[in-house]
Order: structure tokens, then sequence, then C-alpha cells
């Protein structure tokens, strides 16, 4: 007898068996992966709102360490309006001349510079940006239009307040004060992103010093 070697192929049970467990575990990497870009969303959502207020507070930070001390021919007063005040609750604006050097030296542009920051509503989107104003030909015949930067969108509230020495003001005008600067100035944003959790810091300025009233209203000798 000679003996013939037969070949057997898989049976259907076996090809849909096969299939179905293909099936389970590509379900299984698409949910694992699923889960893993989402997290990576969430976390990257999260730095950006760290990242946004990182640099808001840099620029900031680099203006008033440039603050100049309100007398003399270009410097001008310092002004800190409180947003409450004016009506729009966490909107607050700052005015004060810096002496700060462009990275590239343009024809007209000296190193002082008024620099306005303000926090507004716009119309087209209807959410907050904080912006930059930056006006650098003072000598100007006719008062420029300063330069407008857009330092953050999406701000639900910024707030400022100033340390004169004893306490803390949520105003302040250098033309009521002896043309001081505060000693410190404590700056918080807050982002339609983050609300939850508002980010302060305390910018010391070189030139500050601490206010007496007393100078001021001619007190006793």
């Amino acid at each position: 007898m000679t003996a013939r070697a037969t070949s057997r192929g898989f049976t259907l049970l076996e090809m849909l068996t096969a299939t179905a467990m293909v099936a389970v575990l590509a379900a299984s990497l698409y949910a694992s992966l699923r889960v893993a870009f989402r997290a990576r969303r969430t976390a990257l959502a999260a730095g950006e709102a760290t990242r946004k207020i990182t640099v808001v507070m840099a620029m900031i930070k680099a203006d008033l360490l440039s603050a100049m001390v309100p007398n003399g021919i270009l410097a001008g007063e310092f002004t800190g309006n409180s947003g409450k005040s004016l009506g729009r609750d966490g909107s607050d604006d700052l005015t004060f001349y810096a002496a700060a050097t462009d990275a590239e030296p343009r024809a007209g542009v000296g190193d002082v510079k008024k620099i306005e920051y303000v926090c507004e509503q716009r119309t087209d989107g209807g959410t907050s940006v904080l912006l930059r104003r930056v006006t650098t030909n003072l000598l100007a015949p006719t008062a420029p239009e300063p330069d407008e930067e857009i330092l953050c969108r999406g701000v639900s509230a910024f707030t400022l307040r100033y340390f004169d020495g004893t306490t803390w003001e949520e105003t302040w005008d250098s033309t009521a004060r002896n043309n001081a600067l505060p000693l410190a100035v404590e700056v918080t944003v807050m982002l339609d992103d983050d609300p939850d959790r508002p980010v302060s810091q305390v910018l010391t300025l070189p030139c500050g010093q601490e206010y007496d009233e007393s100078a001021s209203s001619g007190g006793e000798s």
C-alpha cells in the first residue's frame, strides 16, 4: 500500500474565530489610542494656558523693569486705573513710560516709549484680549497712533495692584503722589480656558520708592 500525503486547509469556523480575535484586538487598540490622544489634547490645552500667561508676565516684567521716574522732558505719568471704578470689573489698565531699546533700530524711534496695557472686549469674536500699545516718537508734532499688539486672547480678568511701601492700592496716579513710582506691582491674569486658576505675580520696580504722603502735602518739617 502506498501512503498518500493529504493537505488540510482552514475550516470556516477557524477563519471566523481568527477574524473575530483580530477585530477584538483592533477595537482594544483603537480605544487605547483614543484615550491617549484625548489625554494628550487635555495636557496640551492646560499647557497652552500656562504658556500664554508666562509670555504675558515676561513682557510686563520687562517693561516695568525699565519704567522711568515720571519727570523730565520725555518721561510722563505712571497711571493705573481700576476696572471697578471704570464700570468694567476685572479689566484694569496701566500707562507709563519706559526706556526700552528695539531689537532693530528704526528711524524716529527713541529709547523712551509710552506703554499702555489694557484689556478690551472685541466685538468680532466676543472675547476679551489683552493689548499692549506702544507710542515711540514722543517728540512728534502730532501724537502718532500707537503700535498695537495682542498679547493674549480669551482673557476673563486682568487686574493690577500697587504697593506704596505700606499698603496695596487698586489705583495709582503719579501726578498725585509726588511723581513717585510704586515699589511693586501685582499682576493677576485669568483666562477663559482656566477660570478657576488665576495666576498672580508681584513685579518690583527698580526706580520705585516708598510714597511719603506728608511730603506731597507739605507736612510738618
